[in-house]
């Protein structure tokens, strides 16, 4: 009789050991990989990378390194960078499409005040009034010849308010509008005496003999009163109608400025004579009822 005992415990070791699965394979680690994404990391640090790279990791799926493109490379920066990703490792894979990421901080949000600075094209100006499209998108109303080169404007912070959007300086006035983008809240506000600010209700018409009282991001807040209305003001440029004449002084960086009556919003400053050290400063403002209905838009209103 032969002896089953051998063949009984083979049976049983064969029978113990788990069977693996069809169509799968053992996890394999890739220690090397996280080595490649390093390099990638040393390369950023000394390139900087583009703002076409969103991201690059280790995939542990596809047992590779991806390098995570949110468009196909604009410029030859761009292309040498991804260039020198994949002569880091063969393993690095290109992959396209992936968003760019962005934090999640809420982002600061300024306000557009009448007298507060703003700089394009190299020059300073001051903003006059904040004011709402029909549509309701903020704008930024300052001097035509400021905006006259078109351009994207910059606040005294200097950051990005928003293009210029329309502009006139001609025979028929003196006005600018500038797009004001996500970042900048429309506010009835200007700066007045001192640190503090006056709050618009609406626009008036000064006759001659009325006070006015005017600010600007050089020479602050001065008061005076209208000489003359209808003023043709003759500038180097050409000659500029329908200004409105006042004893109020100005200086180089004001234009744009707000003119204002009270709480009511009169105009925008235009030009002058003089200055503000020597007695007999004169300054021309636009009326600001013009520049509103021309273009189709309305003061913030005051809350």
């Amino acid at each position: 009789m032969r002896d089953r005992s051998g063949l009984l415990l083979l049976l049983l070791v064969v029978l113990t050991v788990p069977a693996m699965a069809a169509g799968t394979a053992p996890a394999l680690a890739d220690p090397d990989l996280g080595q490649v994404k390093a390099r990638l990391d040393a390369l950023a640090a000394e390139q900087g990378a583009p703002s076409s790279v969103s991201a690059w990791y280790v995939d542990a799926t596809t047992r590779s390194v991806v390098l995570a493109l949110n468009a196909t490379p604009r410029d030859r920066r761009d292309a040498d960078y991804v260039r020198r990703a994949r002569d880091v490792d063969p393993s690095v894979r290109v992959v396209d499409g992936v968003g760019a990421p962005t934090t999640r901080a809420d982002p600061p949000v300024y306000d557009l005040v009448g007298g507060d600075a703003i700089h394009l094209n190299g020059t300073r100006c001051s903003i006059a009034f904040a004011a709402l499209s029909a549509g309701g998108e903020p704008r930024a109303i300052t001097a035509g010849h400021c905006t006259n080169r078109g351009g994207d404007v910059r606040g005294a912070n200097q950051q990005p308010i928003g293009a210029v959007r329309s502009s006139v300086f001609d025979r028929t006035g003196d006005w600018g509008i500038v797009d004001a983008g996500p970042g900048w809240r429309a506010t009835p506000s200007v700066a007045a005496e001192g640190s503090t600010t006056r709050s618009i209700t609406g626009t008036a018409t000064a006759t001659v003999g009325a006070p006015v009282c005017r600010s600007g991001s050089t020479t602050g807040w001065r008061c005076g009163t209208v000489t003359a209305v209808d003023v043709t003001a003759n500038y180097a440029a050409g000659p500029v109608e329908g200004l409105v004449l006042t004893t109020a002084c100005s200086e180089g960086g004001d234009s744009g400025g707000p003119f204002v009556a009270g709480s009511s919003a009169l105009g925008l400053l235009s030009g002058g004579t003089g200055d503000c050290t020597t007695p007999g400063g004169t300054s021309l403002y636009q009326p600001i009822d013009e520049v509103l209905s021309t273009e189709g838009l309305h003061l913030v209103p005051a809350s």
